[in-house]
Parts: C-alpha cells; structure tokens; sequence
C-alpha cells in the first residue's frame, strides 16, 4: 500500500523513534507511525491494580503490556482482528521491524464531545454505549475501552490502542464486562448532563447485554459500592479520585434502581 519511497522517507524519519508516535503527511494520505515502547510501568496502572486489590475484583486487574517488539505484534494482530470482525480501527498499511503504519483518524475524540453542551455531550455519550455494545456484539473486546481511545466520526467510532490482549489471563465474558467498566470510568465522571439522563441510557443498554455480562458487572458494582463515598470534587483531589467516585456512585445507585424494580 505505501511506495518504496514512502518507506524510506518513515524509515529515515527521527520523530516516530524519538517521540514513539508521529503523524507524516504522505503521497498515499496522512498517516500514523507508532514505534515500539518499551514494557508500560507498573506504575501507570496504579489506580486499577489499588481498585483491584481493595475491592477483591479480578476484572481490574491491569491486562500485561509487555511493549517492545511483542508488544507491536499484539497490537498488528488485534486490529487484523477487529477489522475483519467489522469493527472500525484504524487500517494498518505497514508492519516495519520496529514500528506499525496505519492511517490517520480524522475526527473528535470522545472526551471533547462529553463536555460540550449538554444535548451534544448526552448524544455522545449514547453513541458510546451503543458502540460498545455493536462491538460486543460481534465476539470482540478493547481492553483499553476508555474514552480517550474513541475517536468520534461522521460514520461511527474508531478505536485506538491494542498492544495487550485481556484473553491473555481472562476469558471473553470478563474482558467484554472489563470493557464497560473501563468506558463508564472514563466517561461518567465528565460527561455534562445530569446523572440520571446518563443512566436511563445505560439502563437500556444493560437491559440487553449478555446475562453473564451483566452478572459480572454487577458483582463490580457490590465490590466498588464503598468508594461512593470518596470525595466527588476535583480540587483537591484530582482526576482520578473523582472518577472512581462517579463510577461507584453511578453503579451502587444503578443497582439500587434495578433492586427496587424486581
């Protein structure tokens, strides 16, 4: 799909190697070059492996990264995967020895539409959830299903980030309910609409998924029910703290409403 040309041209660029990712407008289209990275610290996933450990729930378990060149190979094999199960990733046009081609995603990543006006950020957040869902629909998983890996287009989400793979240590049925953990983590705590909006339409979404899905995510929802009570303001304790909250407040008030409608 790219000329020699074009290759040469990635080849001899320093951005990609210094940077690991760079965009290269080329004869065949904008494209990006992701070169390897090294094993993701622990300490990146510091939040979920403290999730884990307190609530006893092996869902959030941090999936390995073993970066470098297994790292490449499992990101190139799961988008073949995705792609050819209809699911929209980016096209991979070139697989070097040490870094991956694929094409350029014009569009606006989720996180931007969830705090823009309240229809818009409702809408999206809708979109979302139903895309998530379509995915499952199709027998695959994200792993890293957190809004900032969801690009928004005129024709439907793309998905970004694959260089682990969650059926490495678990099954389908926990990756798919790891899946909505992560997208509710990283979308509830920001959207700009009432909470209640969001959850009538997580309501009709979670009315359709898969009973073992469902089962698995409502086990989450006991095990995380206590952190509710962690504090729900941004200053002074940051990003991270907020969003656990809003996901256990979310969840323990989900629960309550499907409890009282049995």
């Amino acid at each position: 799909m790219l000329s020699p040309a074009s290759l040469e041209r990635i080849a001899a660029s320093p951005g990609w190697r210094r940077h690991r990712i760079e965009v290269m407008d080329l004869p065949e289209g904008r494209v990006v070059v992701k070169g390897q990275r090294p094993p993701r610290s622990a300490a990146r996933f510091w939040l979920m492996r403290l999730l884990a450990r307190w609530t006893h729930n092996p869902l959030l378990r941090p999936v390995p990264a073993p970066g470098g060149a297994a790292g490449q190979a499992t990101e190139a094999r799961r988008l073949r995967e995705l792609a050819a199960a209809g699911v929209r990733v980016p096209a991979l046009w070139h697989e070097g020895p040490d870094h991956l081609v694929m094409a350029y995603v014009a569009g606006t990543p989720l996180p931007t539409s969830l705090v823009g006006d309240e229809e818009a950020a409702l809408a999206a957040f809708r979109a979302a959830l139903d895309a998530l869902a379509d995915v499952h629909a199709r027998g695959q998983y994200l792993s890293q299903a957190f809004a900032r890996n969801m690009v928004q287009t005129s024709t439907g989400f793309v998905y970004l980030d694959f260089e682990d793979d969650p059926l490495e240590v678990m099954t389908l049925i926990d990756a798919q309910a790891r899946d909505w953990l992560a997208l509710l983590l990283s979308t509830v705590w920001m959207t700009n609409a009432p909470r209640e909006r969001l959850a009538q339409h997580w309501r009709a979404v979670a009315a359709r998924l898969p009973v073992p899905v469902r089962e698995r995510i409502d086990d989450a929802a006991r095990r995380l029910a206590w952190l509710r009570h962690l504090p729900s303001r941004r200053d002074p304790w940051g990003r991270d703290v907020v969003s656990v909250q809003a996901l256990a407040a979310f969840l323990a008030e989900e629960q309550r409403f499907h409890s009282a409608s049995l």
